[in-house]
């Protein structure tokens, strides 16, 4: 006999009717429970001795194979068996969860693209699904991590626009698009999105309250960004002191406002964003070291020439040289408190790195090896870089079965 070396069968699906007639006839829905049973896919072959086996499989047979294989650490397989449920069974319930499962798997084994894929498929193809609401936040959160700024925007807007949103939920979305648009170099929109969201979490009551600082402090973050951007964006320009003076006085403001703003994304106690705030601290300071030390050299009060003119202009470098050498140690303060906090809270990232190079660079051009003591400091002493380890967060869990995510 001549066997096929695959044969599918679809059995689709059936209801199955209650009756006590021995003959069959049209079923009416009170004539008994109807059940819906879930698609199989019978595959016939032969074994070694040219028998003929059958191998039968259903959506949820394969989604909790692919539970089964994320608990075992196996993200890949989990994946080849969630994506055989919403290839073969795409009309399953279970399809749905698969493809979010996948996505998680995906984005903790780094592979945000093919994440990416995963949950625009789960939106596009199934936009009915009750987790969409969760995939989409799942993919903004990849947006931005891939910097697909004008993608982040729009999902952003659209999650903004939903009437099923929690405190919390809302808080995210709204800081999912102030990230965005400052990525996408949109300051003034940043700045403007960032001022609502922190509006909104100060104005909840106390029935509905933002709970996750997170976001919270995300947002604050973005806030002292633009800030410290708008400030570095103002340039020294070539003119007496008495004309020089008013640009600085206003990049100086812009600074110690985003100082400010960064001192408020540390007091919400998350070690990711406190971190990347107490760096940004001590950068600002090096950058407008560096912006001062490199501005044009103003005009001496009485002409000069030659040999004068050099000697004046060497004078005035090393004057301002000493003048402004405060910065770079309020830079190296910020930095050291900023690793005593990461060591603290174990907060490691990529601003950790960042930190040490820096510190060490500018220790090297302080001509220090040791801990310098602490500046003083415009800000309350409560203010300074310093939090206390919260508990760390949790990626979002798979779905367990089609009903969890109702």
């Amino acid at each position: 006999m001549n066997i096929p070396s695959t044969l599918s069968l679809i059995l689709s699906s059936i209801a199955l009717v209650a009756c006590g007639a021995s003959r069959p006839h049209a079923a009416h829905p009170s004539s008994g429970p109807v059940v819906d049973m879930e698609e199989m896919h019978i595959t016939a072959g032969e074994d070694a001795a040219g028998g003929l086996t059958f191998e039968a499989t259903d959506a949820e047979q394969l989604f909790r194979q692919g539970i089964a294989r994320v608990r075992s650490g196996d993200c890949a397989a989990a994946v080849l068996s969630y994506d055989r449920v919403a290839s073969e069974f795409s009309g399953s319930r279970y399809a749905s969860p698969a493809l979010y499962n996948a996505g998680l798997c995906l984005t903790e084994s780094g592979e945000f693209d093919a994440a990416v894929s995963h949950y625009d498929r789960l939106i596009r193809d199934l936009p009915r699904s009750p987790d969409v609401r969760d995939a989409s936040f799942q993919l903004a959160a990849l947006d931005v991590r891939l910097e697909r700024w004008d993608d982040a925007t729009r999902l952003g807007r659209e999650l903004l626009a939903r009437t099923d949103l929690t405190p919390d939920t809302r808080m995210e979305a709204m800081a999912r698009l102030a990230q965005a648009q400052l990525g996408a170099g949109h300051v003034e929109d940043a700045a403007t999105q960032a001022d609502e969201a922190l509006r909104y979490f100060r104005t909840r009551s106390a029935d509905h309250p933002v709970r996750d600082d997170y976001f919270v402090a995300a947002t604050n973050y973005v806030l002292a960004e633009t800030l410290r951007q708008r400030s570095e964006a103002i340039a020294i320009p070539l003119g007496t002191v008495a004309e020089v003076r008013p640009v600085l006085e206003r990049r100086a403001q812009l600074l110690l406002r985003a100082q400010r703003a960064y001192f408020d994304t540390i007091g919400r106690t998350d070690p990711e964003w406190a971190s990347a705030a107490g760096y940004r601290i001590g950068n600002m300071y090096d950058t407008f070291w560096q912006a001062l030390t490199a501005a044009p050299v103003p005009p001496p009060p009485r002409p000069l020439e030659g040999v004068d003119l050099a000697y004046y202009q060497e004078r005035y470098r090393a004057e301002l040289g000493q003048l402004v050498r405060p910065l770079l140690r309020h830079a190296v303060r910020y930095w050291e408190l900023t690793l005593l906090m990461v060591e603290r809270t174990g907060a490691r990232s990529e601003w950790t790195a960042r930190i040490r190079e820096d510190l060490a660079r500018m220790r090297s051009r302080l001509g220090v090896t040791d801990p310098l003591p602490e500046p003083p400091s415009s800000e309350p002493e409560s203010s300074e870089p310093g939090v206390e380890s919260p508990a760390p967060a949790e990626p979002p869990p798979p779905i367990e079965s089609p009903s969890s995510a109702m």
